[in-house]
């Protein structure tokens, strides 16, 4: 298979509101053929055949990945519950794997992601692409100025989860979904954090509500890691749709306000201003452009492998153990503490 981005070749599987809205326009400005697709519901097959009139359509992943078809990889849009069986599928056939977050929604199916990817020697990449907007690919060029991290805050609030494509919408089905927020929203915000802070937590406390029954609609998590703190808010019940951050480092303090960053340091207050807010839209096809090339070096150099499946296994594992937290009412980290932290309060 040729190694030029011209000429790379993928199969989706699942054609939702981000395949279509996303996916398919930056394949397009970075020279992707989608050559099959596979989709089940009837509605959006019949959208898929509209947009790919060139790609062979399946009713099943197994019939797809099995088909005689030159790929470079397999594309991934379908509901949550879905990915981690896909994606290993797609493995065992020794497909490179791009998959729209959350990669796992188990510890357990990660580890098997995981195994599968190095036995295959190949690349399992999640669609991380908050880390490519321009607001937080900004903050991540200016946190070095802020000097040793102390503190991060991650605000993201809206009035409703986002729309899918069908009627039946898969947010707000806990089978489907694996969760409310924090798996939806909170999965962004927690790779941005890993980005920013790097370690694991000694303690989390998670707050979600509503706590029992339907999904959880709002979500407040807090950590301590060795060197720092971090706060994580979600919501889906806020009168306002809004993405805001704070950076409290040694040396300045950085603040995001959806459509601008201020960063103050010693040297003075500067100010960036953007064209879009962060919040706006859902889509996101420049930030998935973005992002492929990334995708696209790990797929060809088995040694730039590995920040990325390292940011969804700290995902997979905060969301399980905030949801442990939440549901027990205690905090689950603490047998990992140091001696000196298992002594304070």
């Amino acid at each position: 298979m040729s190694s030029s981005s011209a000429s790379r070749r993928c199969a989706l599987i699942g054609f939702g509101q981000v395949a279509e809205k996303a996916h398919l326009p930056a394949f397009a400005e970075n020279g992707v053929q989608v050559v099959a697709f596979c989709e089940a519901n009837e509605q959006r097959q019949t959208a898929a055949r509209k947009a790919l009139p060139e790609a062979r359509p399946f009713l099943s992943v197994d019939d797809m990945l099995d088909a005689e078809l030159e790929l470079d990889f397999v594309d991934i849009a379908t509901p949550p519950f879905l990915h981690a069986a896909q994606a290993l599928a797609a493995l065992k056939r020794g497909r490179h794997v791009l998959c729209e977050k959350p990669l796992a929604l188990a510890r357990e199916d990660l580890a098997a992601l995981r195994r599968s990817a190095m036995m295959a020697g190949r690349a399992v990449f999640t669609v991380h692409n908050w880390a490519y907007s321009p607001q937080w690919i900004k903050i991540l060029e200016l946190a070095p100025l802020l000097g040793e991290l102390r503190h991060a805050e991650l605000h993201v609030v809206r009035t409703q989860p986002a729309a899918g494509a069908n009627t039946d919408d898969w947010r707000r089905q806990a089978a489907q979904a694996g969760g409310g927020i924090l798996v939806d929203h909170g999965w962004h915000g927690l790779y941005l954090l890993h980005r920013l802070i790097g370690a694991q937590p000694e303690r989390m406390v998670a707050r979600l509500r509503p706590q029992t029954g339907a999904i959880d609609e709002e979500a407040s998590v807090f950590f301590e890691f060795p060197r720092a703190t971090a706060l994580l808010h979600l919501s889906w019940r806020s009168e306002i749709r809004r993405n805001t951050a704070l950076v409290v480092g040694a040396k300045g303090i950085l603040e995001l306000q959806d459509d601008e960053i201020f960063i103050r340091t010693s040297a003075g207050v500067r100010r960036f201003p953007f064209e879009k807010p962060l919040s706006a839209g859902s889509s996101h096809p420049s930030w998935f452009s973005t992002m492929l090339p990334d995708f696209f070096a790990e797929m060809t150099d088995a040694a730039k492998r590995g920040r990325n499946l390292e940011e969804a296994s700290f995902c997979v594992s905060m969301i399980s153990r905030a949801y442990q937290a939440a549901r027990l009412g205690r905090n689950p980290l603490r047998a990992t503490l140091s001696p000196h932290a298992r002594a304070s309060p």
